[in-house]
């Protein structure tokens, strides 16, 4: 029963067993209204002991769905906790080569621009495809077709007023491929056929050297394992010195990082009318480093 009904009623009780003495006889009414008052205590007193006892408390649902239950784990370490991080690093010999080419070409309208590209392309492509490359490893990673103008900047002659004159001169054609290479030792062959494909249409934009994804996957497993290791002996230096143990892991993290190399360009000291020398890359090695943080519970 409501607290505000069950004392509205309690009320109208002690009113009757007052005012309404007259109208009965005045010890059975006298006892009416004692029985009554009692009977209403009892029930406020049990009321409350049933509301007392219930459980208002908010409830979790976890059958959301199958997959996704409506719940939630702050992945905030506890209060007493020993945090800590790790890297574990390591040079290792690249396995891949990516060597993008551009071929460049303008006329004086667009289809001869595209026209003269796709000869220079194709030529390209079969000096490649004779150093044992497949289709699959020459691909196209951009190709545009843009006006070029020739501008000037002038003002009136009291040297306001100034504007851009432009005037189309003609279009370029650029067609970029990335050469993708296994076999490191034909990297200098592709960058010589790349610059004999044709005359100032050629161009090499830069070489990388850098590692298959499996064999990334395989060396940064084994420096997780590493900096795992590092991490939680770091804590439980930490522990010793403070006195106390290291218990179960409350949370962990990582990231990995690593650096492809690039090419730095060669100079070489020809004499006069001697044939270009071959070229020849380095491909040096790939930095490649893992991190963990983690923290601990720490124990007694």
């Amino acid at each position: 029963m409501p607290w505000a009904s069950a004392r509205k009623l309690a009320n109208k009780v002690i009113v009757m067993g007052k005012d309404d003495v007259g109208m009965c006889c005045s010890s059975d009414c006298g006892k009416f209204a004692v029985v009554a008052a009692l009977l209403l205590a009892v029930g406020i007193m049990g009321g409350g002991y049933l509301l007392a006892q219930g459980d208002y408390a908010s409830k979790l649902n976890v059958t959301g769905g199958p997959s996704y239950p409506n719940v939630y784990v702050s992945s905030t370490p506890a209060e007493h906790a020993i945090s800590v991080s790790a890297t574990a690093s390591q040079k290792v010999a690249p396995d891949l080569l990516n060597i993008q080419v551009r071929v460049q070409t303008e006329s004086a309208n667009a289809k001869e621009s595209q026209e003269d590209n796709a000869d220079v392309s194709a030529v390209l492509k079969s000096k490649l495809k004779a150093l044992g490359l497949e289709d699959t490893s020459i691909q196209t990673v951009s190709y545009s077709v843009d006006p070029i103008y020739d501008s000037t900047y002038s003002c009136d002659k009291s040297g306001y007023n100034c504007h851009y004159d432009s005037r189309l001169t003609g279009y370029r054609t650029s067609h970029t491929l990335n050469v993708e290479l296994t076999d490191l030792d034909k990297g200098g062959d592709v960058v010589d056929a790349a610059a004999s494909a044709g005359t100032n249409q050629t161009f090499v934009d830069y070489v990388q050297f850098t590692l298959k994804d499996a064999t990334r996957r395989a060396v940064e497993k084994s420096l997780l394992k590493t900096a795992s290791e590092e991490a939680k002996s770091k804590a439980e230096g930490i522990a010793q010195g403070l006195g106390v143990s290291v218990g179960k892991v409350l949370s962990a993290s990582q990231s990995n990082s690593y650096y492809p190399v690039y090419y730095r360009a060669m100079s070489y000291d020809m004499a006069e009318g001697a044939a270009a020398p071959k070229t020849s890359l380095s491909p040096g090695q790939v930095d490649v480093s893992a991190t963990v943080s983690t923290s601990f519970e720490v124990g007694g």
